[in-house]
């Protein structure tokens, strides 16, 4: 993937989340996503154009381009992991897991997130789930 600064790769996972359902998102809906002004989405989108991860009619629809599809596909994959990891094996609160897996997603190498992965099936299988709980409870204070 091309290398993206944090703030690109937040306006592209954005897009590729937004055009999941029906193939192109708007400008505005990133703005209300991300909590930016419309400025701001017009010039990472006109970066990420430059870098042939989007195409953008003036005033018009984003679409992702196959390049585009793939990084940002690779972000949200990212994001996701990252997540369901802070959520079911550190039963962080949802709020917490989302504001965290954004900025992780971002500092951690490709190596350190397979092992994330790796690490989250080896904690899920049947056999440690009770495991899993014991040290949750005792974390909370809980017995």
């Amino acid at each position: 993937m091309t290398d993206l600064s944090t703030s690109l790769e937040d306006y592209l996972e954005a897009v590729y989340t937004l055009s999941r359902a029906d193939g192109a998102a708007r400008a505005s809906a990133v703005s209300r996503l991300l909590g930016v002004s419309k400025p701001s989405v017009n010039c990472a989108i006109k970066a990420l154009a430059a870098r042939g991860l989007l195409e953008h009619e003036r005033y018009g629809l984003i679409r992702m381009t196959p390049a585009g599809l793939k990084a940002g596909s690779e972000i949200a994959r990212r994001h996701l992991l990252l997540k369901d990891f802070f959520t079911s094996i550190l039963a962080l609160a949802p709020a917490t897991a989302e504001r965290d897996a954004c900025r992780a997603e971002h500092a951690l190498s490709r190596e350190a997130l397979r092992r994330v992965g790796a690490l989250a099936l080896f904690l899920k299988a049947p056999a440690r789930r009770r495991m899993l709980a014991a040290a949750r409870a005792r974390l909370s204070g809980g017995k």
